[in-house]
């Protein structure tokens, strides 16, 4: 997996067993791992705008049932692929956490996570947040403490 290197003062909340999804009192890491390729992103907890619970499916099977249904004009066989890849479409459809940020977007898939699980850490993450707000506050509050420790650190 890729390795997330923690920033000045952060710590790990909470982290998922397959450490895919990481919550620390600064930000969310989600790691992914395609194929060959190691990625990782992260969205800091003060520039969380919005997050929501959706289903999702892949756009793939809905844009080859479009496809599909257009070809119709040429033969009326294309009608029952059309149906099938739409089916496709609504049956791979989950819920997925949307967390919107100015910069980026990160979807969460959730599965089989029970609904009061889901509320619990959606409460943590908003905790999270306002404890990260508050300390930015404090931080902003006294500016004097920061340039020390920058110092300290330089």
């Amino acid at each position: 997996m890729a390795v997330t290197r923690l920033l000045d003062g952060e710590r790990c909340l909470i982290q998922t067993v397959d450490k895919k999804l990481t919550l620390t009192t600064h930000r969310v890491i989600q790691r992914q791992q395609n194929w060959l390729v190691r990625s990782s992103q992260a969205i800091m907890l003060e520039d969380i705008s919005s997050w929501q619970i959706k289903a999702t499916g892949k756009p793939l099977y809905l844009a080859a049932s479009v496809a599909a249904a257009l070809f119709v004009y040429f033969n009326d066989s294309f009608a029952l692929l059309s149906g099938f890849f739409l089916m496709l479409y609504l049956l791979t459809r989950q819920h997925r956490i949307h967390i919107a940020s100015p910069y980026a977007t990160m979807i969460l898939p959730i599965e089989d996570v029970e609904e009061n699980r889901l509320s619990s850490m959606v409460e943590l993450v908003r905790q999270a947040k306002r404890e990260r707000i508050e300390a930015l506050r404090q931080q902003a509050d006294n500016p004097a403490t920061f340039e020390t420790e920058h110092k300290k650190s330089a």
